[in-house]
């Protein structure tokens, strides 16, 4: 089959089509068998017979699916008639798929292209070594190792960054824990008053003790001409209906 089908992996036989014409007397038996051996010779990996007695001649067409089975599996094929007849306008088609991703070195879209990549530069000593020029996946190989390279860079920014934020984290926690401690010495007036005394000197805040403001007696000055101070009944009546009002709105909402 070297001559018919192409020697690449990943090809595979899905059908065979299979025409011919067959010239017998009616009366006579006859069968068309239809074969492809194993490429190693140990047997057939397809066979299909026509039994033909007590048939005329005729055409034949025939399109045969079959488990999908690999090409480089298949070796020569044959058809011949077992009694009376000859065959003539014989043609026997093979319908094949190729998967172009059967190799996966063979396309970077192919599923698992990078991991079969990875494997082939550790079997070659290339992960940290310049790949000869000569070699079939050269172009491959020196863009793994530039997204290799990107991928780093990209990492080691991206560390650094981490590592500039929890400095930063530090920083702001320092802050927090001063700030802590400066409330708690508000919040004590002995250390407040210490606090004062080291921002302005003990000196500064003694001069406002020491200045003294000049003053005297102020003697009353209101004469009552009577004698007796009466009563305000105005403000008193006024203090009742306050009063009053006050308990109205209380009774509202007990």
């Amino acid at each position: 089959m070297a001559n018919i089908l192409p020697s690449q992996t990943g090809l595979t036989i899905e059908a065979i089509y299979h025409e011919y014409r067959i010239t017998k007397p009616e009366d006579a038996n006859a069968t068309v068998n239809i074969k492809n051996e194993y490429a190693n010779g140990t047997g057939y990996i397809y066979t299909h017979s026509d039994n033909w007695d007590g048939i005329a001649g005729n055409t034949k067409k025939k399109y045969d699916p079959i488990a999908s089975s690999l090409g480089m599996l298949w070796g020569d094929g044959s058809i011949s008639v077992d009694g009376t007849g000859t065959l003539s306008d014989v043609n026997v088609l093979y319908h094949y798929r190729f998967d172009p991703c059967a190799i996966a070195l063979s396309n970077p879209s192919c599923e698992g292209y990078e991991d079969a990549l990875l494997k082939y530069l550790m079997d070659n000593n290339l992960i940290n070594n310049n790949p000869s020029v000569d070699d079939p996946y050269y172009s491959d190989i020196v863009q793994f190792q530039l997204d290799k390279k990107i991928e780093q860079e990209e990492f080691e920014l991206a560390e650094a960054k981490i590592e500039e934020e929890a400095k930063e984290e530090i920083s702001l926690e320092d802050t927090l824990s001063v700030t802590d401690g400066a409330v708690s010495i508000i919040d004590d007036p002995a250390k407040q008053l210490k606090m004062l005394q080291e921002m302005s000197g003990v000196s500064k805040i003694e001069m406002y003790y020491q200045v003294s403001i000049d003053g005297g007696i102020y003697e009353d000055t209101i004469i009552l001409e009577d004698g007796d101070l009466k009563d305000n009944w105005k403000a008193l009546k006024h203090l009742n209906q306050n009063s009053i009002h006050k308990k109205m709105v209380r009774d509202q909402y007990n």
